[in-house]
């Protein structure tokens, strides 16, 4: 029997490909009557750049979303002119304490730099995966290293996150970096979510970057009014726009003010990788993520690809650290067929960051797997 295994990342403690190594390892070392394919998962947050091929990794000095130094990868190909970032890896959570997890304060600025830097390396092409982003500051940091610059009331400039976001009053394009003119932007969104709402960024992602929920109306209302501002400058409205919502309104920021289009990550990497091929090559397919809950029916690449296997009546094992049952049980009678089944690699109760360690986490996928192919060895016969 064939089985792809593809993977997204188990956050902040295993990579797509670690994960694909594992379990892929496994099957190949206890069940040798399986034969195996592995691809990396990367829906355009972190792992992002593992994707791509004939493109040469290069580190950038800047700032992180707590305006903290740090070197970044990115990845260029001057002949072509391209260069792909990962937003994960400049602005992302994954390299911020928990103390510093405060999108009053976290800004997207890093990106701006980095953006800014590659323009003058003469990059007219980027390609940029959104995922995983610290900030919801709607863009303001980035774009004020482009040149765009958001006024308050006393002619300060908003810049830093959210408690700059909400003094913004109007807009100052004159010292817009004219290289990017010719600058074209391929937006890579891990989600559909709109700017603003009960679906949009504040309210669905912000959690996780260090806001209380006690400020989401307020924080949500301060993304609205810019966004009205924004439109009513542009006489165009994208908040609306799918991924709009993305990395705390980067989308937003984007399809706004540069020359972009807006994809989805899920299908960016289906169509580079060619996956929906091997999909109908193998027997089942063995996907997965760290949490599964309803967010993982908003776009996220392992449903994506389990939507794939299901229109070729492929089987679907997913694999997750934690699996959210009473969110799952809203999911709508198709959805819930989607996946046929799901397992938690957790063999025990443990503190989280001890089911994070790397070699915990091995060994429960090793384990998961073991019990899988067992239970599929006794169901063969």
């Amino acid at each position: 029997m064939k089985v792809l295994v593809a993977v997204n990342e188990f956050k902040g403690s295993l990579s797509s490909y670690e994960v694909g190594r594992i379990v892929s390892n496994k099957i190949n070392k206890s069940f040798g009557d399986y034969q195996v394919e592995m691809e990396v998962v990367a829906d355009g947050g972190d792992g992002f750049l593992n994707l791509f091929k004939n493109f040469e990794k290069k580190q950038f000095k800047t700032i992180n979303a707590a305006q903290k130094e740090c070197k970044v990868n990115y990845l260029m190909n001057l002949k072509t002119k391209e260069a792909v970032i990962e937003v994960a890896e400049v602005i992302g959570i994954k390299q911020l304490t928990e103390d510093q997890k405060d999108p009053y304060i976290t800004s997207t600025a890093g990106l701006g730099k980095l953006i800014s830097h590659l323009l003058e390396q003469g990059i007219e092409n980027f390609i940029i995966g959104l995922g995983g982003s610290a900030t919801n500051d709607c863009g303001i940091g980035m774009l004020t290293e482009l040149g765009i610059r958001f006024v308050g009331k006393n002619d300060e400039i908003c810049q830093h996150g959210i408690s700059e976001l909400k003094k913004i009053e109007k807009i100052d394009y004159s010292c817009k970096n004219k290289k990017l003119e010719k600058a074209k932007f391929t937006i890579i969104s891990d989600v559909n979510s709109p700017l603003y709402g009960q679906k949009g960024a504040t309210y669905v992602y912000s959690k996780q970057k260090g806001l209380k929920e006690e400020d989401f109306l307020e924080v949500d209302e301060v993304v609205e009014n810019f966004a009205k501002l924004v439109s009513k400058e542009l006489g165009k409205d994208y908040s609306s726009y799918e991924g709009s919502g993305a990395a705390g309104g980067l989308g937003f920021a984007f399809l706004s003010f540069l020359t972009s289009n807006i994809q989805s990550g899920s299908s960016f990497m289906i169509n580079y990788l060619d996956i929906e091929k091997k999909i109908q090559e193998v027997d089942f397919l063995i996907t997965g993520e760290g949490k599964l809950d309803r967010q993982s029916y908003m776009g996220k690449a392992p449903i994506v690809l389990a939507r794939i296997a299901k229109k070729y009546d492929k089987k679907v094992i997913f694999l997750a650290g934690s699996i959210i049952d009473k969110e799952l049980l809203n999911l709508s009678a198709e959805d819930k067929k989607i996946v046929d089944v799901s397992f938690s690699i957790q063999r025990e109760f443990l503190p989280l960051e001890i089911a994070m360690n790397k070699s915990v986490a091995k060994s429960n996928l090793e384990e998961t797997i073991e019990q899988i192919f067992r239970v599929l060895e006794f169901y063969n016969g």
